[in-house]
């Protein structure tokens, strides 16, 4: 019927398939209900629908450097015993927090690790 060369038929195929995705999320955007999506980073809260336990320890959390203990610090991701200790150990020999840039001054503890850790500290 159409005498179309092969480059042709992909871009009409690709129209075709790019207009029935848009309908697709315009259809959703419209029904209001929220897309299941299993998330890696900490930051986006629950990882995916498991149980009770397993969501309230993916929920973002505000850790208070200055009062967290082991434990509350070792929720922050990417803090294990060890740093957990580091920073308890700072905060015993050199007082409280002022800001929660001063956790840069714990061993181990760089710039990159603290813009991991910055949306989920507070010092009080």
């Amino acid at each position: 019927m159409f005498n179309l060369e092969k480059i042709e038929r992909y871009i009409i195929i690709f129209l075709i398939l790019s207009l029935l995705l848009g309908l697709a999320v315009s259809a959703h955007k419209r029904s209001g209900r929220p897309i299941a999506v299993k998330m890696r980073s900490f930051d986006t809260g629950v990882r995916d629908r498991g149980s009770d336990a397993e969501e309230t320890s993916f929920r973002r959390v505000k850790v208070d450097i200055n009062s967290a203990g082991r434990e509350e610090l070792m929720k922050l991701k990417g803090v294990g015993p060890v740093m957990a200790d580091r920073i308890i150990e700072y905060r015993s020999s050199e007082g409280s927090f002022t800001y929660v840039e001063d956790i840069k001054k714990v061993k181990g503890i760089g710039p990159a690790f603290f813009e991991k850790i910055k949306d989920n500290i507070t010092v009080e």
